[in-house]
């Protein structure tokens, strides 16, 4: 898929020229008060650098990474040798197809869920919706007032590719979306939420509890 294979190229060079920030995101300092006293595993999908990975891991909460770009997980792996299992490369749909292993778990999407089209995104809450040891999820993404909307070469509904791939994201359709099977505990849009530098995207946080099945 175009967007897709762009993407994966894109992030690997991406990874393999810059020096990214170390610190955790202002998104993970806000999940980690959520989830105090938390015992089951964290999945980050799509996490870049890692730092939030192991921003987590130090907090005494389990996480591991997934990402597309090899050049990231490889990046991560020689940087935090002890954390080698912490960081997976795979397709985000695919990865959670498996049945896994961690009796419960739970989801933080940092910036990942604009970077996939509406296929995959209904593939992925489809793959996860039916592990049930799914516990929480925990999304913070692009939105229709972003800045950015706009840029670059329109594709399809809300899609454009400039340097990369960028799909933004319609705060109602996907709060309808996941009200089916999440108790929706926390949801808001708002700038200043990921501020960097001169950008302030309009940017959508979530915290949903899964339902029982």
């Amino acid at each position: 898929m175009l967007e897709e294979n762009l993407n994966s190229k894109y992030w690997n060079k991406y990874y393999k020229e810059k020096n990214l920030i170390a610190k955790p995101s202002k998104f993970a300092i806000f999940v980690k008060k959520k989830l105090k006293n938390y015992n089951g595993m964290l999945y980050d999908i799509g996490c870049g650098n890692g730092r939030d990975v192991i921003f987590f891991n130090n907090k005494k909460i389990s996480c591991r990474g997934i990402d597309i770009s090899k050049r990231a997980i490889l990046n991560n792996k020689k940087k935090f040798p002890f954390y080698l299992n912490s960081f997976i490369n795979s397709d985000l749909c695919n990865f959670f197809s498996n049945k896994l292993t961690c009796k419960n778990f739970s989801i933080y999407s940092r910036f990942s869920l604009h970077a996939i089209n509406y296929k995959k995104e209904n593939k992925l809450f489809g793959n996860l919706t039916k592990h049930k040891n799914l516990e929480y999820l925990f999304i913070e993404s692009r939105t229709l007032e972003d800045d950015l909307y706009g840029v670059g070469k329109k594709i399809g509904k809300h899609e454009f590719i400039s340097s990369h791939y960028r799909r933004f994201i319609d705060t109602k359709v996907l709060k309808k979306k996941l009200i089916k099977n999440f108790k929706i505990m926390y949801f808001k849009k708002s700038k200043g939420f990921a501020k960097f530098k001169k950008e302030d995207p309009c940017v959508l946080r979530i915290v949903g509890k899964k339902k029982k099945i």
